[in-house]
């Protein structure tokens, strides 16, 4: 009766989306769900470069490729953080806590689940908790999160306008019915399984079809009622069920993708390239280019390094305070 009682508070929290802005509705729709949420004084609803680099606990630098997936983002808004004694019951403490974050991207149909898969991995960086996402993509919703060193854990896309019997699964992962952990880190992991799709939680193998077919390997021992072709047929089906069940919503990982993380600041900074930004932005912020052929080779002065000591060259203050003396000592009085 309980559950019931859910699926319609999560139903009405669903319909707030078409009529209300993403921050609240999320907020609404984690309420309806059981989680203690609190109301916060953070601004939410907002663009992508504001919510990176002024709203997030942990600043970071973005690579090219993170940041063609963060642009697909139009608002981003800080929901809530859970503690140890926001979600267990008892008189024990942790550092863990679980942060939900609530997205809207622009993604098209064909490309939505794809974006949101690298987007969570992205923002899994933004704070040294848990993420979780509510991404909302048209009039559709999903809760996706990045476990670490595992795999991107992301739900059924779920209409706005969806039916009770649609969003019974989401009663799953609800506050009350998350129960038996005993740590931050384990409700986590029950949240993030208990939302997810099939064939993350069950991802497909070898094995796995080989297991499906053993039924039909059996007739056609037993009585030859199957064909080997037929056997091959039914094994690939097998191997290619949630390919041919989620379409464009399936998400084949690009192994190539890659988070730009703290420890490679240093190098980012030393290997950027100052073409990511448009040259009008640049001279719009006073900077100015270098190009070819705009100065004679006679005016590039080559700087001599070998005369300065290790300690100067170290330290970037001390470095230019020996340019500035040096520039005033070759400069005409």
């Amino acid at each position: 009766m309980d559950e019931l009682l859910e699926v319609f508070a999560i139903k009405d929290a669903f319909h707030e989306f078409s009529c209300s802005d993403l921050c609240n509705a999320s907020l609404a729709l984690l309420r309806a769900m059981g989680y203690p949420v609190k109301s916060h004084s953070y601004s939410g609803n907002q663009k992508i470069e504001n919510f990176i680099y002024f709203t997030v606990q942990n600043k970071s630098l973005y690579n090219r490729q993170e940041m063609m997936y963060l642009n697909h983002i139009v608002t981003a808004s800080f929901l809530c953080e859970l503690r140890y004694s926001d979600l267990i019951d008892n008189n024990e403490s942790s550092d863990d806590t679980i942060v939900f974050l609530a997205i809207e991207i622009n993604s098209s149909k064909k490309d939505r689940s794809e974006d949101s898969y690298y987007i969570s991995q992205i923002l899994s960086k933004t704070y040294k908790g848990f993420v979780v996402l509510i991404i909302k993509n048209a009039d559709n919703i999903m809760f996706c999160t990045y476990i670490e060193d595992q795999a991107v854990f992301m739900s059924e896309w779920f209409s706005i306008n969806s039916t009770c019997m649609d969003l019974f699964p989401l009663c799953a992962v609800a506050y009350p019915y998350i129960s038996g952990v005993r740590t931050v880190k384990d409700f986590y992991y029950e949240l993030a399984y208990g939302f997810s799709r099939d064939y993350i939680r069950y991802p497909e193998s070898y094995e796995f079809a080989a297991y499906q077919a053993l039924q039909y390997i059996e007739f056609y021992t037993a009585d030859s009622f199957i064909s080997k072709q037929r056997l091959k047929e039914i094994a690939g089906q097998n191997h290619n069920y949630y390919k041919e069940k989620y379409g464009y919503d399936f998400v084949n990982p690009d192994k190539s993708f890659t988070i730009l993380l703290e420890e490679d600041d240093e190098w980012t900074l030393l290997e950027s390239d100052d073409s990511v930004f448009p040259e009008e932005e640049m001279e719009d912020a006073g900077v100015s280019y270098y190009h070819e052929g705009a100065d004679d080779e006679d005016d590039i002065q080559q700087i001599d390094f070998s005369r300065i000591d290790d300690e100067t060259l170290n330290d970037p203050v001390k470095l230019l305070r020996w340019l500035e003396r040096r520039d005033r000592i070759a400069s005409p009085e």
